[in-house]
């Protein structure tokens, strides 16, 4: 169970946990998670923890199923730098006095750790933590698939730029000009850091080679040459116009598949490249699609920018 509580504590944006004994597998365990998947988590011992309890700068939570409602809690209460302690079924009763506050998750038995889960959402405003710092691997949302990106195969500004270096005045100007664009976006929708900055800065790679649409799938291809993460090609090639559909893009002389932006790191290079010069830009790019016979590729590409103007409103 303990490695279960600094899982949970963890997830939800805790730094450390405390032991009364020090347990070397808990602690190689989140030394490992930590390592893979971000962040930097600590497993402490505190053999005294009646002067940890004492001496904590902040209110001292002891989640317990003999406690005072949650809701009652929060309601009344601002809690500033909680210690939360999660027993065993035998907890010494010294903790019911010295906490500040003992707090059920519902007069009923069940898991400390559920208990915990649902103390910290609470606590968090029901925020998932999402800042992990350095991770080996990221796990990104997803409504059907599993997304998990190599970081390591991602490459960095100074290789992006690199690679750049094909790319005329004019060209390098607009990838910037994008690459704002995409910050702006990120700062307000979140998505993989990484990911956004080489998709923004590689997105018209391919147009070192062709300034047609099959621009993006080349672009797309150039970076599976190099060995980069898949999810960053699929940013590279999903983001002409509005995107292109699998029947669009046979029509074309495409490969057929489907090449419309589905993912937020997709959307946001996506929706940058066609913003980032301002509104009057946009609105020419419209018209220019449409000219240029792609209906709905224009009509995508004015979801996007409404996709992004609702989920501003919501944010």
């Amino acid at each position: 169970m303990t490695t279960h509580v600094g899982l949970t504590t963890r997830a939800f944006g805790g730094e450390r946990i405390f032991l009364p004994k020090m347990d070397s597998q808990v602690e190689k365990t989140m030394v490992d998670v930590s390592r893979r998947f971000g962040g930097s988590f600590k497993v402490e011992e505190k053999r005294n923890w009646r002067g940890l309890i004492q001496d904590w700068d902040g209110d001292v939570i002891h989640l317990t199923m003999y406690g005072e409602n949650i809701d009652d809690l929060f309601e009344k209460v601002d809690l500033k730098n909680p210690l939360i302690i999660v027993g065993a079924e035998k907890v010494p009763g010294d903790v019911y006095k010295i906490a500040d506050y003992n707090v059920a998750v519902g007069n009923q038995p069940h898991s400390e750790v559920a208990a915990l889960a649902v103390f910290l959402d609470r606590f968090n405003e029901r925020h998932v933590h999402e800042d992990y710092s350095h991770p080996d691997i990221s796990v990104l949302p997803s409504t059907r698939d599993k997304r998990v990106v190599d970081n390591s195969n991602i490459p960095s500004l100074t290789e992006c730029y690199e690679m750049c270096n094909s790319m005329d005045e004019e060209l390098m100007k607009h990838t910037l000009s994008v690459l704002e664009k995409s910050m702006e976006l990120h700062s307000h929708f979140g998505g993989h850091l990484g990911l956004i900055i080489a998709g923004s800065m590689l997105h018209d790679i391919g147009r070192t080679i062709s300034h047609e649409v099959d621009h993006g799938v080349i672009g797309g291809d150039m970076i599976r040459e190099r060995g980069w993460d898949e999810e960053l090609a699929r940013v590279v090639e999903r983001h002409v116009g509005g995107g292109i559909s699998r029947e669009e893009a046979a029509d074309q002389g495409l490969p057929r598949r489907d090449l419309v932006p589905q993912t937020m790191e997709e959307k946001i290079v996506c929706h940058a490249d066609n913003s980032s010069g301002g509104e009057e830009r946009f609105h020419d790019l419209i018209e220019r699609t449409i000219s240029a016979g792609y209906e709905k590729s224009a009509e995508r590409m004015r979801e996007l920018r409404d996709y992004f103007e609702k989920k501003k409103e919501r944010v």
